[in-house]
């Protein structure tokens, strides 16, 4: 099993999300909170190739990622600017690189067995719906039963397949594998290592105090084969806090966000 970087993403701005489809597309949503916009991005993680890169919708900052479905992402916007409410949704077919339909009148809540489920504010409480994720159809009228709801967003959220997924687990440095505790040795660590093992290789992270009491996010792959780390990164520098979540193992692809404005892609094969 060999390791090679595969994809390095980066458009200027910050890292706000990284999803990736069922179908194996990797999409990167960007803001610049500055100049107030917001740019969604997608690559086919199997073949590197970008299918769009900085994508802007009319609305170029109000809007963001509820989730996806195949290849459709399912956006909101805000209430008002500024404030966390949700409204609209918003489905958008990456390999068209065209808004399929959207919808002013309901709020997004989840994805349930090839449904949506939305809602209509109401001014005492909630109607919900169910649409067609990708027509937008209204299927089901379901009543103002929040209970109900919550049982099956509860059911949704169970149902959900992250059996790709593999994410690194926080550990304290002294019960860690021999090998991250000798990677450590030269380091001031602080708090916590991020540790997962996948096939022949040890994927870590962790914090250590640099010049002025500033952190830096150190990342390390290393093959148990060739006995030796074979990729390492500072994935963070002069940082005042642990920043954790800095990667995770989607299939065969380790997938690792650098910089808050980076997105890298290594590939095992």
């Amino acid at each position: 099993m060999k390791l090679k970087k595969h994809i390095r993403f980066k458009d200027g701005n910050q890292v706000w999300r990284i999803l990736i489809s069922p179908t194996g597309k990797l999409v990167i949503e960007t803001r610049n909170p500055e100049k107030k916009e917001a740019y969604f991005s997608c690559i086919d993680l199997q073949s590197s190739k970008k299918i769009f890169k900085s994508f802007q919708f009319d609305d170029k900052y109000w809007i963001g990622i509820e989730d996806i479905y195949n290849d459709t992402i399912l956006l909101h916007r805000f209430s008002k600017p500024d404030m966390p409410g949700h409204k609209s949704i918003i489905a958008f077919d990456v390999n068209n690189k065209s808004i399929l339909w959207q919808n002013n009148e309901y709020a997004f809540l989840f994805l349930y067995q090839k449904k949506i489920y939305a809602y209509r504010q109401q001014f005492e409480g909630r109607q919900f719906f169910t649409l067609d994720p990708l027509t937008g159809e209204l299927l089901d009228e379901l009543g103002n039963d929040q209970l109900k709801m919550n049982e099956l967003k509860y059911k949704a959220d169970e149902s959900r397949d992250f059996s790709k997924y593999i994410f690194p687990q926080p550990i304290e440095l002294s019960e860690s594998n021999e090998i991250v505790k000798d990677v450590c040795r030269d380091f001031d660590v602080s708090g916590d290592v991020e540790f997962l093992k996948v096939r022949n290789f040890l994927i870590f992270n962790f914090h250590s105090r640099a010049i002025n009491n500033f952190l830096e996010n150190r990342f390390f792959i290393y093959d148990l084969v060739k006995k030796k780390i074979v990729i390492k990164e500072i994935l963070n520098s002069a940082v005042l806090s642990v920043v954790p979540d800095s990667f995770f193992v989607y299939d065969n692809y380790v997938i690792v966000l650098k910089d808050k404005s980076e997105t890298l892609v290594y590939k095992m094969e």
